[in-house]
């Protein structure tokens, strides 16, 4: 059994930094999928490059789109 203070000591890595990004990632990118699903109408009219980096802005983008009321065209 560890202690506290045997916890302190222990460095934390890079492996260790990138695995908490991936776990805090992937919710992220899921919800990030499907807000730009179901708020697909602006994109009825974009094709190729501007279609799809629109969806990736979205993704990125979701919480600023839910909590200031944004609305894209």
């Amino acid at each position: 059994m560890t202690t506290s203070t045997e916890t302190e000591k222990k460095p934390i890595t890079v492996k260790d930094l990138l695995v908490v990004m991936i776990w805090l990632g992937i919710p992220y990118v899921i919800v990030g999928v499907f807000w730009a699903d179901a708020h697909q109408k602006h994109r009825e009219g974009l094709y190729g490059p501007d279609a799809f980096f629109s969806y990736l802005g979205e993704i990125v983008a979701w919480p600023l789109l839910i909590f200031s009321d944004i609305t894209l065209r």
